[in-house]
């Protein structure tokens, strides 16, 4: 069996190829790999049985080549086979019986970020403070000292994938533990309050589990929905969140090459949560996507054009 350079090797190639428009070529290369005995070393195998970095290439392949129907089909399916996940997202009826009461519980006006590394926080912070703080909501940013003092650091996942400089995967986790242990609104730093008049009461019904969906549909074994977990909001203890932090330790030791998406973000939040109930934001909740490191001047502008529009509350934009 080859080793892991040889197989990175190889993907490579079939990207240059893809880049210089050889298409054909990239293809072939791509074929020749699907039978390769890689003992996982592309990643884990998907619904349609392909290592996942091979998948992955086979759809940037098809997004180079504008062929619409594959790249829909590989989008779809790049996933593990539902049943990989599916056993983590069994609740008992006595677990079934809290979910519908806290489905009917208010969310608490607490807005959580969390912030960890040597960078400074961007600047969407201090603009959700002060929204917070106009809206009469709390507001909680949570470095790394603030989540040691809560007991975060006691989490082996939280703490390993942080140790690794894995720090997407290490916020997934300490999301799922802020929100069970105090409830209330979480949200990415790279999201933007796109108004100042109104705020999430004004969209939300502040009650039970709340996310919102995806543009690109994936096979979740529920349906193609996929959730987002850059935004959520939950009342204190709700099961969901106890469930998926059970998990975390059996989903990477039975998938160790997984991505943090698939582990500890969106998939398994979506396999988990739509075990039970949850409300959906508004289709327009998110107001406006924006280019990384797009000026923040330029920001403003769009908030002003967005303000006169009755637009979402979000802007997706990464200032970093």
């Amino acid at each position: 069996m080859s080793d892991k350079k040889y197989y990175d090797a190889e993907l490579d190639k079939a990207r240059q190829l893809q880049n210089n428009g050889q298409y054909a070529e990239a293809n072939a290369l791509l074929l020749s790999l699907v039978a390769a005995k890689d003992g996982h070393l592309m990643g884990e195998r998907t619904v349609l049985g392909l290592p996942r970095r091979l998948h992955a290439a086979r759809l940037r392949l098809a997004k180079a080549e504008g062929d619409m129907v594959a790249r829909v089909g590989y989008q779809y399916t790049l996933v593990p086979p539902p049943q990989v996940l599916a056993k983590y997202a069994q609740f008992s009826p006595e677990e079934r019986h809290v979910i519908s009461l806290k489905s009917r519980e208010d969310i608490p006006r607490l807005i959580h970020q969390v912030w960890i590394g040597d960078k400074a926080p961007p600047v969407s912070v201090e603009a959700w403070a002060r929204h917070a703080a106009e809206h009469g909501y709390g507001y909680r940013l949570w470095r790394e000292a603030d989540l040691e003092r809560e007991g975060v650091f006691s989490n082996d996942v939280f703490r390993t994938m942080l140790e690794k400089g894995d720090y997407p995967g290490a916020v997934d986790v300490a999301r799922y533990i802020l929100l069970e242990r105090f409830g209330g609104i979480y949200l990415d730093c790279d999201w933007y309050p796109a108004r100042d008049d109104v705020s999430f009461d004004a969209f939300l019904p502040l009650a039970g589990l709340t996310a919102f969906d995806e543009k690109t549909p994936r096979d979740t074994g529920h349906g193609s929905m996929l959730l987002a977990n850059s935004f959520i909001a939950a009342p204190a203890g709700h099961p969901v969140f106890r469930r998926m932090l059970d998990a975390f330790p059996g989903i990477i030791e039975e998938m160790p090459r997984a991505p943090a998406w698939w582990s500890t973000g969106p998939l398994i939040f979506t396999v988990v949560a739509r075990a039970g109930s949850i409300s959906l934001a508004p289709a327009a909740f998110v107001a406006a996507s924006l280019l990384d490191r797009t000026p923040l001047e330029d920001v403003q502008a769009i908030r002003r054009d967005l303000a006169s529009q009755a637009s979402g509350l979000l802007i997706a934009w990464k200032s970093w």
